[in-house]
């Protein structure tokens, strides 16, 4: 099932139709705010967001009909922006590159760009994880250590880093089928993404 709404919806959203902009506010903000809370962790800060948003859905309105393609896509990379933009006013998240920031250009291929884009909404639950799990977690993921060194180098128990690890798969698990089914929906290559991401943390963070 496509997520996009009808085309002739977005026609009449560009052209000022209040009863247009009804129709996506409710088919998108339920699934915006989930989306942003999740990243931000926060329900208060998620509304708010997810609010700001819809204003600025509704106030560049004109421009669905002429420069925007996808509005499922414009829309995840404004809600996406906005989570970052919060979290790093808050201090909870270091500045990224702008290769994750920046539209993929014109000739970047599907896959380059939801890999991009799964690496990006990685590192964003990383940031929010507690102080050390995000440190185990990037040890073993950025550092590439072993289960065991990791706990040798933090005097901690195998079994402990273990948990950790496992914790926070769960939690990149929860976070990246959101992120997948609110946006991405239906499409074969988010199919293939979604269970190579699986395999590839399973094999990555085994013990």
């Amino acid at each position: 099932m496509a997520f996009d709404v009808d085309s002739n919806i977005i026609k009449r959203l560009s052209d000022g139709d209040q009863s247009a902009f009804r129709v996506v506010f409710e088919h998108y903000y339920p699934r915006v705010s989930e989306f942003i809370r999740r990243i931000v962790k926060s329900d208060s800060l998620a509304e708010d967001i997810t609010q700001d948003i819809f204003v600025k859905v509704w106030e560049r309105r004109e421009i669905f009909g002429i420069e925007v393609q996808s509005f499922d896509k414009y829309i995840y990379v404004m809600s996406r922006n906005a989570a970052i933009n919060a979290l790093r006013r808050t201090g909870r998240v270091t500045p990224l590159s702008n290769e994750y920031l920046s539209k993929s250009d014109s000739t970047s291929i599907e896959e380059s760009y939801y890999a991009q884009e799964k690496e990006l909404i990685i590192r964003l639950a990383v940031c929010q994880m507690p102080e050390q799990r995000r440190r185990i977690f990037e040890m073993s993921r950025y550092m590439g250590m072993d289960n065991q060194t990791i706990a040798t180098t933090l005097n901690l128990s195998k079994k402990t880093v273990e948990n950790h690890l496992t914790l926070a798969l769960k939690t990149l698990r929860s976070i990246l089928a959101v992120w997948a089914s609110l946006f991405f929906a239906g499409g074969g290559i988010l199919t293939t993404l979604k269970s190579t991401i699986s395999t590839s943390l399973q094999k990555r963070y085994a013990a």
